[in-house]
């Protein structure tokens, strides 16, 4: 918070990048207090109207992520990457409905361990978070998405939706499920 107020003097060079690394061992040894609140965001876009961010989060735990994201961060990139914890719908649905002007590259990597199978964020409800991710980002032209359950029929919803604007759409294999219709189709 401390660093957003200095950065949003009007006696600053306005910033145009400010890249963030959030990892769970900070986490653990810090607390979430000092971080920017929305005020610190709005006032630091002020003086940096072009400001865009990029967040790294490694092994960040679903509540903590919800407590960083602040409405008002101009977030352009995100990169979750998780060893231990998994990132929830939740986290992917806040994203969705803050960053949609913004977000242009969005990556989700998991390498749990888990002899179950991957994660599904949709959690069997009827949307979908990516695809709503795709549905309201505009910009998205980077969707990369590995260890986490990705439906085949929402896979070419997301394709639909971005079209041409989606440069990359990096799915793992392994993370490709089909509902047992579609298998009988195939």
């Amino acid at each position: 918070a401390e660093m957003a107020r200095v950065l949003a003097d009007s006696n600053h060079v306005p910033l145009h990048r400010l890249s963030l690394l959030v990892h769970s061992v900070s986490i653990m040894h810090k607390s979430l207090d000092s971080m920017p609140e929305d005020e610190n965001w709005k006032a630091l876009t002020r003086n940096s109207t072009n400001l865009r961010v990029y967040i790294m989060a490694f092994d960040v735990k679903s509540d903590d992520m919800l407590r960083i994201l602040k409405p008002s961060i101009p977030l352009e990139r995100i990169h979750f990457d998780s060893y231990i914890t998994c990132v929830s719908g939740a986290v992917v649905d806040l994203i969705t409905r803050q960053y949609d002007k913004f977000l242009t590259h969005f990556i989700l990597m998991n390498d749990v361990i888990d002899m179950s199978g991957f994660p599904d964020l949709s959690d069997n409800r009827n949307e979908d978070p990516l695809v709503l991710l795709a549905w309201r980002c505009k910009r998205l032209s980077l969707l990369a998405v590995h260890g986490y359950t990705v439906w085949a029929h929402n896979l070419i919803a997301i394709a639909r939706l971005r079209g041409s604007n989606l440069k990359v759409l990096e799915v793992t294999e392994e993370s490709i499920d089909f509902d047992q219709g579609e298998l009988a189709d195939q």
